[in-house]
């Protein structure tokens, strides 16, 4: 069984926290019908004003893909666009709005249970199925900067509460061939991109992760949850939960110190444990295509890492000539204490408050991996006499 991963490639600074005060308690907590209402009355607002004024906010439901395009589109400029990015980004794990539930019966267990085969049957086929190719995976990067003091050389230097703001992006092209992820780095050479980004890193949005996840579901637990509204139509959601001791799940996190050498330096080691997880399936009742998936990790609140998951859309994409369902975008959240206290080895001792690192992702440009070659018919040479 192959594991999955979200990985925080990130340095950890061996220095004092002094203060634990994290986030403003003034985010105003915000519904998906306000959300709309305040767009709608902010008409002629100016771009900078209404970012700010977006990020003062917290969405208590999620923001679909469809919505989000669709308010992005009325906004004055790219810091309000991107603002909005941010706050629907930080929604992915809530519940969706009542206007998107579909009031319909339970369906009886003899049929959920054919829904669950369906989706084992098409994980199976889709993994088989799906060609060797490449995709274009633009990422772009989100942390912010908890408010704490430092204890500096000279002196205690104080940081002021940042929200959580762009730290670039970059593009890379992805290879899926074998039935294994791979990040092709001659291909990656030839693409357009930025200065790569810093911090989190996740792997296996394509075949191996639904494979993993449903494996590691069914020897959990999974449960119905309700009717949805899709974009194109009713769609089902199971919610499924894995304990630790079934799960292929690991969080890893560079780096934390653990002890110092002789000559006085830190020795620092990758954070790496297993962690159990629960999450939602989103699914086509009619054939069992996964439409999204989500991930979240069961950590303890107060441990180095209080808080990881991704979140995986999927969509039809053309190749060849031929339709696959493929990721078309993904979000993926950690959290992580990333300040030690002074004059201690023990990750255990790593407190103050926690860093958010968010990251969005694009799937696009899919093409199939290798040439194609094609052989036309002509004048073939006269035999020799």
């Amino acid at each position: 069984m192959s594991r999955i991963a979200l990985s925080l490639l990130f340095a950890a600074l061996a220095l004092p926290a002094l203060a634990a005060n994290s986030k403003p308690t003034g985010t105003e907590k915000t519904s998906i019908a306000q959300l709309e209402q305040t767009l709608a009355a902010a008409q002629g607002k100016l771009d900078a004003d209404l970012a700010q004024q977006l990020l003062g906010m917290e969405l208590v439901e999620r923001l679909d893909t469809v919505r989000l395009a669709r308010l992005q589109a009325a906004l004055p400029g790219v810091k309000s666009r991107q603002s909005l990015l941010i706050l629907a980004d930080q929604s992915e794990f809530l519940p969706p709005p009542d206007d998107e539930a579909v009031q319909e019966a339970v369906p009886e267990p003899a049929e959920t249970r054919q829904m669950l085969v369906r989706i084992v049957n098409y994980v199976n086929s889709t993994i088989r199925q799906l060609p060797n190719l490449m995709a274009l995976r633009k990422t772009t990067g989100f942390q912010d900067r908890p408010q704490e003091d430092r204890q500096e050389e000279t002196a205690v230097v104080s940081l002021s509460y940042m929200p959580l703001h762009d730290m670039g992006s970059s593009s890379i092209v992805v290879t899926y061939r074998d039935h294994k992820e791979v990040v092709d780095e001659s291909a990656t050479k030839a693409a357009k991109k930025s200065a790569p980004v810093g911090g989190l890193v996740t792997s296996g949005e394509f075949g191996p992760i639904l494979s993993t996840v449903l494996a590691d579901a069914i020897k959990g637990k999974i449960t119905w949850a309700r009717w949805q509204q899709g974009a194109a139509g009713r769609v089902a959601v199971f919610h499924y939960v894995v304990p630790a001791e079934k799960s292929n799940f690991n969080i890893k996190f560079c780096c934390v110190v653990n002890g110092y050498g002789s000559n006085g330096l830190p020795e620092k080691v990758l954070f790496d444990e297993r962690s159990g997880y629960h999450g939602e399936i989103v699914f086509d009742p009619a054939d069992g295509s996964i439409l999204r998936l989500t991930l979240e990790a069961e950590l303890p609140s107060g441990g180095l890492v209080p808080r990881a998951g991704i979140a995986i859309e999927y969509g039809p994409v053309e190749i060849a000539g031929k339709s696959y369902i493929c990721p078309a975008r993904s979000v993926s959240i950690l959290e992580a204490h990333t300040t030690q206290q002074p004059s201690t080895a023990s990750r255990s001792q790593y407190r103050g408050p926690a860093k958010t690192f968010l990251n969005d992702v694009v799937f696009s440009q899919y093409r199939r991996f290798g040439s194609e070659t094609r052989i036309l018919p002509g004048e073939s040479e006269p035999p020799p006499k």
